[in-house]
């Protein structure tokens, strides 16, 4: 540890009055002395190289804070403090190799990180070699179509119910996204099933050809299944204006809006209902007719949750889907358990995102 007492010295006095390049000489080698023996430093030597790693990147210009960074991140044992502040840099050629691969960033930092920087940190994140279900979550909430692609492609991350059926519905309208999505081995049968109905056929067919043949079957039942249970969605736009006069005297009562809708899916007035979703929601009729006859309830769940609706409404509502005719109860189970754990201001965000897909699919 004797090479690394002097060089703390010397770093004081290249700090006083060394030139530029003399810095970026001392940084690299105290970067040398402690990636050399790294895994054999204790704590306290550790938070030595940490303080004085830290005072040097303060002074010295980006290219050899970059270098600092690549050098660093691979190694489990690296300074937590110095680590944490090239991770949370704004330059992604200097956050990008820590955020991509070092082991001293805890979730909580990942988390923080997501929620606070641009895309192209997200996408860094999203390609770590493993991520837990808390860090997805928050990727999936707050990542773009790249990110959301490169999370779906990653063997290593790992998503809870509610994060991969928020993926799920995601990939509607994006055939990249559906394909990464449907190559996963952890998707559960529902949301394959929702996954291929609003799938194209192209990305079913690639979908099928690149299935292993344990799987092939099964793909094909679910791509017959859905083939034979497609229903015409409406009795055509044309019903859409009556149901429109019916809601029109109550639109400005939001309260008694909500009421009605739960009235009208009660009584299966499926037009009546999506004229009231799409009053609260302010989304398209098109739209809410779009979710409504889904091959599966979650995007209309989603809507629900936006809306901050009881489960009690949402359920009713669910219910008067033509596709949840034929639904057994642990289906509506694992909905209510996701219902409960998606936040009001998750589902805004994923429905804002699901629209502007809508929206640029029809333009």
């Amino acid at each position: 540890m004797a090479g690394a007492v002097s060089i703390v010295k010397e770093v004081e006095s290249v700090l006083r009055q060394a030139s530029a390049d003399r810095r970026v000489d001392v940084l690299r080698r105290v970067t040398d002395l402690f990636v050399g023996d790294a895994e054999h430093f204790t704590p306290e030597q550790t938070e030595l190289f940490d303080s004085v790693l830290g005072q040097l990147v303060a002074h010295i210009e980006s290219r050899a804070v970059v270098e600092l960074s690549n050098r660093l991140a691979p190694i489990a044992q690296a300074p937590a403090k110095i680590v944490g502040h090239l991770a949370r840099h704004d330059d992604i050629d200097i956050s990008g190799p820590i955020l991509s691969q070092s082991e001293r960033l805890t979730d909580d930092d990942l988390v923080e990180i997501a929620k606070t920087k641009g895309q192209a940190h997200l996408a860094k994140i999203a390609s770590r070699v493993s991520l837990s279900e808390t860090v997805t979550d928050v990727l999936v909430d707050h990542g773009d179509s790249d990110v959301a692609h490169e999370l779906a492609s990653n063997a290593g991350a790992q998503f809870s119910k509610i994060g991969m059926a928020k993926l799920v519905l995601r990939a509607d309208g994006d055939d990249r996204l559906t394909h990464s999505i449907g190559r996963r081995a952890d998707i559960g049968p529902h949301l394959y099933r929702q996954l291929l109905a609003q799938a194209t056929e192209t990305v079913r067919s690639k979908l099928l050809s690149s299935a292993p043949d344990s799987q092939r079957d099964m793909i094909r039942q679910v791509m017959a299944d859905i083939a034979a249970q497609v229903t015409p969605k409406t009795d055509g736009m044309h019903r859409y204006p009556a149901a429109q006069r019916v809601m029109k005297p109550i639109r400005q009562d939001t309260d008694l809006v909500q009421r009605k809708i739960t009235e009208f899916a009660n009584m299966r007035s499926v037009g009546e209902v999506i004229v009231g979703l799409s009053i609260l929601s302010g989304a398209p009729i098109e739209q809410i007719d779009r979710l409504f006859h889904a091959a599966a309830g979650f995007g209309l769940m989603v809507l629900c949750k936006a809306l901050a609706f009881e489960w009690q409404t949402a359920y009713m509502i669910i219910m008067a889907m033509p596709a949840a005719a034929n639904r057994e109860e642990a289906y509506f189970s694992e909905l209510r358990e996701q219902y409960a754990a998606l936040s009001v201001a998750s589902a805004q965000r994923v429905l804002r995102f699901w629209q502007g897909r809508q929206n640029a699919a029809r333009n």
